[in-house]
């Protein structure tokens, strides 16, 4: 753990700068919720102001540099205009963290923006680390410190908040209030002047008081980076997600599908589910979920039993979980004996288990049939409904808290969630359910909704190495674009599975290109500018004789007024996919396959990964797919080699990775057959940076 964060988490002494004795300021504010005595800080509070020498029975110095032993933490309420030198003192006094409330930096336009720069600079000058500036603040439960604008101090737990809103740093206090979530930090970094996400999601995975890590993100700063930590971190600790800013103000106005469809949302959505990233999509949620996993092992299996005194609830539980892709299996005969002896005679013992409305039975109808689930291998979590009547018996509560702990006791990490249907009088009863570490979700939607959230998100593994670096063509075309000429050289040079071609600058050498390719032969406009060749007649399929190949370039040097056109053999028919690839801004090389032709952009039938992935990750594409029926054959028509296309999507994946000056590319159509694949048509172009830089690839 570096010194910022042993800092941030667990500060000796906090020297408040821009501290006030005058009630409703903010450096009042401010020293009042650092020296709560409810708060339980047990580190020293100081204040730093130019004349006063105490400030709410704390002493006051008048700079960094004067506290005798310095700080660890320096948190500024002050102008910001001081900023710089307050940074710069900080340097002196060796303080290495500093919080900067005070607002009026980069948020504020040009003026702000030199002024946080000159901060930045003050800071790193000196190897100070700056939370902010414009922030709420920090929260660190384990230690007590609360130096943030939130009013109160949220309950100790597991979670880890990182928000870039201010609102849901207060509003953790509440929720803690209200349903007992637990926090060990609260950050929010405002501006991210220097710590950022991803400087706080590898904090917080080296965190030993934090269990999961909950973040809200209005933006990502380095895509890739924060990609690298995720992925890093999640195979130890639940990462919750809500990403802000999703919807699309408008497509991308691009020539290429793969920039129609791998927008910025799609691709930052794809890496943050790549790192195996719980997502969500709102921030009710972002903390239910959390809290939700803090509190029960996450669901490993799809197998729910349900415990109901409502038969119709149970029902409709067993629909709304099945809609999440769980299941409600039944139950063995095995299973049903142990269970059915506890109920009345006219209870079931199938899954869902209704106990019915013997109200006087409920304890033990509850417990036993807990017991008995969690004792069975054939459920992989377990739902008691407690509706009114069982939700307002404390006994009930107490058998469903006796049965989970001494699950735990055994060794069992099957989890159990109570769907909750009561009024508010059996308040209390929920409160010892959620103190004793069982998440009470209300009504069945929202159960079901975060129990199939809890399971693990299926993560891509590291991603594989580049083979190498790919050389940027000497020449390109207007606007970056290669000829087709060059990019299918460079993709045979490559060894993937290109259509044979040959290029034609007159009818004479188009046929004899033809012959030399072999008849039949698809001929195609190959013009600058020239984006969709079939829809502007540029493209004729089958020519089966010279004389039509001369016909073919006849029409199409009078149509497109131009005297070069590729020649391809014909490929043989198969099931057209589309496989593309471009160079995120934030997340680096991606790359897309699906469904293709005419249809992809009408199917929208795509999936999308950060470049390079294995041939596992590109089968685990293929299966994402909603049309992943059409590769697997059937009503007469044979699969197509899957073994082969997961080879090529692992081979294009690196080949991108490796070529650092790509910008996009488009296979479309590629054609799959039982037999293999062939590229038939591509395009490419490349980014606007020098040759001789771009030449240099690296793994992104």
């Amino acid at each position: 753990m570096s010194d910022w964060e042993r800092a941030l988490f667990a500060p000796r002494r906090v020297a408040l700068v821009g501290a006030s004795a005058t009630p409703g300021k903010l450096g009042h504010l401010f020293m009042q919720n650092l020296t709560a005595a409810d708060s339980g800080f047990r580190g020293e509070v100081v204040a730093v102001h130019p004349k006063l020498t105490e400030i709410l029975g704390r002493p006051g110095y008048p700079s960094l540099a004067a506290i005798p032993g310095g700080a660890d933490l320096a948190v500024i309420v002050a102008p910001p205009a001081e900023a710089p030198a307050i940074l710069a003192d900080c340097a002196k006094a060796a303080v290495p963290l500093a919080v900067i409330i005070s607002g009026g930096f980069a948020e504020t336009g040009a003026e702000g923006q030199a002024l946080e720069r000159r901060t930045l600079e003050a800071a790193r000058a000196g190897g100070v680390r700056i939370v902010g500036p414009n922030c709420f603040g920090v929260i660190s439960a384990s230690a007590g410190l609360n130096a943030s604008l939130g009013l109160g101090m949220p309950a100790r737990g597991g979670i880890a908040l990182y928000t870039q809103s201010g609102a849901y740093g207060m509003a953790a206090f509440t929720r803690s209030q209200e349903d007992l979530i637990g926090f060990s930090r609260v950050v929010a970094c405002g501006n991210k002047a220097d710590i950022d996400e991803t400087d706080m999601l590898r904090a917080f995975g080296r965190d030993p008081e934090t269990r999961v890590i909950a973040m809200l993100l209005e933006s990502i700063g380095d895509g890739r980076r924060f990609f690298e930590a995720a992925a890093e971190i999640a195979p130890r600790k639940p990462i919750v997600v809500l990403k802000t800013g999703r919807g699309e103000a408008g497509r991308r106005a691009a020539a290429s599908h793969t920039a129609a469809l791998a927008t910025d949302t799609a691709v930052t959505l794809t890496a943050l589910r790549q790192a195996g990233i719980h997502l969500v999509e709102d921030g009710l949620t972002l903390l239910d979920l959390a809290a939700t996993l803090d509190r029960q092992p996450p669901l490993t299996g799809r197998r729910i039993a349900v415990i109901t005194n409502s038969g119709g609830t149970g029902v409709e539980l067993a629909d709304l979980m099945e809609a999440q892709g769980l299941r409600v299996p039944g139950l063995s005969e095995a299973l049903q004996s142990a269970i059915r002896p506890a109920l009345p005679a006219y209870g079931s013992a199938a899954n869902p288990v209704d106990v019915t409305t013997e109200w006087r039975r409920f304890p033990e109808m509850y417990g036993i049939s807990l017991e008995a689930l969690l004792e069975s291998d054939e459920v992989d979590g377990v739902v008691p409904v407690l509706l009114q009547r069982s939700a307002l018996m404390p006994e009930v509560t107490d058998r469903v808290i006796a049965a989970v702990a001494a699950a735990r006791a055994r060794g069992s990490k099957k989890p159990v969630h109570v769907c909750w249907v009561a009024p508010a009088t059996a308040a209390e009863n929920r409160q010892r359910l959620l103190a004793a570490g069982i998440p009470c979700h209300g009504w069945p939607a929202r159960t079901a909704q975060l129990l199939a959230l809890t399971r693990p998100v299926a993560r891509a593994p590291a991603l594989p190495a580049v083979d190498r670096p790919v050389a940027r063509p000497r020449t390109v075309g207007e606007g970056g674009w290669l000829s087709s000429d060059q990019a299918f050289g460079l993709f045979a040079e490559a060894g993937l599975p290109v259509v044979p071609w040959k290029l034609a600058r007159s009818r004479r050498d188009a046929i004899a290109g033809a012959e030399a390719l072999g008849l039949p032969v698809v001929l195609k406009a190959e013009r600058a500018g020239l984006i969709h060749k079939s829809d502007s007649g540029g493209v004729h399929l089958g020519l089966a004789t010279p004389d039509s190949v001369g016909a073919a370039y006849d029409q199409v040097a009078a149509r497109l007024g131009t005297s070069t056109v590729l020649l391809q053999r014909q490929a043989r028919p198969g099931i057209e996919l589309v496989l593309g690839a471009r160079r995120d801004a934030n997340f680096g090389p991606v790359i897309m396959a699906g469904l293709g032709g005419i249809w992809v952009e009408a199917l929208n039938d795509v999936a999308l990964r950060l470049a390079p992935v294995d041939e596992a990750e590109a089968l685990a594409m293929l299966d994402g797919l909603k049309g992943r029926s059409l590769l697997e054959g059937g009503r007469g028509r044979p699969a197509i080699d899957r073994q082969a296309l997961t080879r090529l999507i692992a081979a294009l994946s690196r080949w991108v990775a490796g070529a650092a000056w790509l910008e996009e590319l488009d296979a479309n159509p590629v054609i799959a057959t039982p037999d293999g694949l062939a590229i038939v048509d591509l395009r490419m172009r490349a980014s606007a940076a020098t040759p001789a830089a771009a030449a240099i690839a690296s793994h992104p």
